[in-house]
Parts: C-alpha cells; structure tokens; sequence
C-alpha cells in the first residue's frame, strides 16, 4: 500500500514542533525535537490513529531506529488497519538528524548495555560510515533508558492525557538487545515487546542468564513478547535466539503470551517487514 504524506503545519513550540503529515488512510504524524540531559538532539515521530478522538484512551508503542524503520512501521499498521482487526494506537518512533553514520554513532552508543569488551576487533555499518566497537563508541544503555524515561515517556504522557499505562516496544538488532536489557532491568516501562533479530552475542551472551530475568517474570499484570529472527542470519544471532527462547520458555507463562519466529529465507535486514507486521499483529489483535 502507497502512502501519500502531506506537509501541512509548521509550528514552533518549546520542543519544536517540526510538522505534521496526514496520510491517505487518515493517521496524522507530527514531528518533535527533544533534549538529552547530555545534550544530544533526538526526534520523536509521533504517528496518531485514523479517527484520533481525545476523550478515547489509547495504548503507546514505542520503536526505536525511527531514522531508518519509520516507513515500515507506519506502513505495516496502515495495512493491519485496513485489513485486520487491531486495536488504534499511537505509534511514537525515536530518531535522530544526519546521515547514515551519524544514525550508526547514535544507535551503538546508545542500545548497547556495557561498553564493548570482546576480544575480537568488530565493526558496524559499512564502508565509510562503519565504526569500530571499543569503549568509546558503546554503553551507553543505562543513560538512554534514563533519557527515555525521564525525557521521552513523560513528554509523551504529558501532551497526551488520553494514553493508557500499557506501552509497547520494537527494537532490531542493537535495539532488540536495549529491548532484552530493559525487560531484565526496567521491566515496569514497557509491557509488550516486538525484539526482532536481537544481537544478543554482546559481550559473550552477557545477558542470557536466567536469573537476571527474574524481575521481568516477577513484574505482575499481562505481558506479551514477539521474538524473532531470519534463519540465515550469522550463527551468533541463531545461537543466541535460541537460548533466548530457552530462557522465556521457562518463565511463568499464566501472565506471558509469548511467540517465537525464525523467518525463513531472511537475513539481519530482509526479517524486518515480516517480523514487524507479525509482531504488530501478535501485539494488537483485538
């Protein structure tokens, strides 16, 4: 399905209100820009429902790489609200200015849980926009889920007194495994989780023990997590997936509806219009 947007407003406010677009299905996206306590400038796509009402309460889903999913997000619910019987949501994706490498800097500093400490020398992104893993360029995780608690869910449960306490989350490789350190850390944020392709090798697996996934099983009130991955991804994604699954397969299931996928024929990148559409699917089926 094609999707025709309009630019149709600009307004100048204390968080910059970039502009508005309404697509042809009905949604209305504005754009804001927002302040890191460190000073770092991100954007915050925040997409409106078809019929938004105000005095209707609606469910938040939050995804991060807004940059470069944003289309395919926006897209694959526009077909579900066509097509399938889903539940209206407000879609908020983060995202950043710049080009491809300035995306790559952001998104390795700020998905990854600990500062990268593997013996072996790895690079992400390609050619000239690719940067070397070291002390420098990741660990930023901590500070993030700060600036997304402290910055970004506020800002949004502020301007919109309608939304409910349930929030949803899509995260791809590095921001699948910010997704996997947030259900183990800060589970109480989000309730439902859409992790496709998490690079869950990161420091040796250094998040797979069951134990530290005992404040995501104890958090009370209804979960629901769509995990998934291409099959022909690298051995590192398959291995650690699967243990991954391992690890969810033994929590308390009366609480936990759970779905995991290994998408044939797909790749790190190729997974993510079928894992995203799924996931949405998974999450809000009415």
């Amino acid at each position: 399905m094609r999707i025709i947007f309009l630019t149709f407003l600009l307004v100048l406010s204390n968080n910059l209100i970039l502009f508005s677009q309404v697509s042809d299905y009905g949604s209305k996206t504005t754009i804001y820009n927002i302040s890191s306590n460190e000073k770092k400038e991100y954007k915050l796509k925040v997409t409106l429902p078809k019929n938004y009402n105000e005095n209707k309460a609606y469910k938040t889903l939050y995804y991060l790489d807004g940059w470069w999913l944003s289309e395919l997000v926006l897209g694959s619910y526009a077909v579900l609200s066509v097509t399938e019987n889903v539940e209206d949501i407000i879609l908020v994706g983060i995202s950043i200015d710049g080009n491809v490498l300035d995306w790559n800097i952001q998104r390795t500093y700020d998905f990854t849980p600990s500062k990268y400490e593997m013996p072996i020398e790895q690079k992400v992104g390609i050619g000239e926009d690719a940067i070397t893993l070291d002390s420098i360029t990741t660990g930023g995780g901590s500070i993030f889920i700060n600036f997304l608690e402290t910055k970004v869910l506020s800002f949004i449960d502020n301007r919109f007194s309608n939304i409910e306490k349930k929030r949803g989350f899509i995260g791809h490789s590095f921001g699948g495994l910010f997704g996997v350190y947030i259900m183990k850390n800060r589970p109480e944020i989000f309730t439902d989780f859409i992790i496709i392709s998490p690079s869950l090798w990161w420091n040796n697996y250094e998040l797979l023990n069951e134990e530290s996934f005992h404040s995501f099983n104890q958090h009370r009130g209804p979960k629901k997590v769509h995990l998934s991955y291409g099959a022909n991804e690298s051995a590192w994604i398959v291995r650690s997936n699967t243990k991954m699954d391992g690890i969810i397969n033994k929590l308390g299931k009366d609480q936990l509806d759970y779905q995991f996928v290994a998408y044939q024929k797909s790749n790190h990148n190729s997974v993510l219009p079928r894992a995203i559409y799924d996931g949405l699917k998974h999450l809000y089926s009415k």
